[in-house]
């Protein structure tokens, strides 16, 4: 008889020392894509458009100055110092919901289309510069040879009259 209490007694105390299976979180949901009329995200907000700024006072006891006869007791005054408005230099580009397709409105991204006619003036421009830089280059080589013979002149010139002959 002892032995079975003994038994069920060790049944019970083992049964209570079971591992607990853990069950793996659930995946993270997917947040839809933005549908045009909606409320932007906080992260995409200041991007759009800068938000007020309002700031609050504490104020002691005060006498009304029209009234004498009235005290107002301590209180905040909020008063708004800048109101919201548009960020017309947005630093980053900003995501808006334009529908089914979300674009990104950056503006230093759009190319500018040039006109054919002012291609053209660009390319001149730049066979001309191509040109200028070769004589450029000329001038500069003809300028080292002409200081090269000036100096061998001055060379010649400064020896003594037997030596530099042949």
């Amino acid at each position: 008889m002892q032995n079975r209490i003994i038994i069920l007694l060790s049944i019970f105390i083992l049964a209570g020392c079971q591992t607990v299976k853990k069950t793996p979180a659930p995946p993270p949901l997917e947040v839809p894509p933005p549908v045009a009329g909606t409320e932007l995200d906080q992260n995409n907000m200041e991007n759009v458009r800068a938000s007020e700024s309002i700031k609050a006072y504490p104020v002691g006891r005060l006498v009304d100055p029209n009234n004498p006869n009235v005290m107002d007791e301590a209180h905040t005054v909020y008063r708004r110092e800048a109101g919201a408005e548009w960020n017309l230099n947005p630093n980053a580009p900003t995501v808006v919901p334009l529908g089914p397709v979300l674009a990104v409105a950056d503006p230093a991204k759009v190319p500018n289309p040039l006109p054919a006619e002012l291609e053209q003036k660009i390319a001149e421009q730049n066979q001309l510069m191509a040109s200028l830089i070769e004589q450029n280059e000329a001038l500069a080589a003809q300028l080292a040879k002409l200081n090269k013979d000036i100096a061998d002149m001055r060379a010649r010139q400064s020896m003594p009259s037997g030596e530099g002959g042949k």
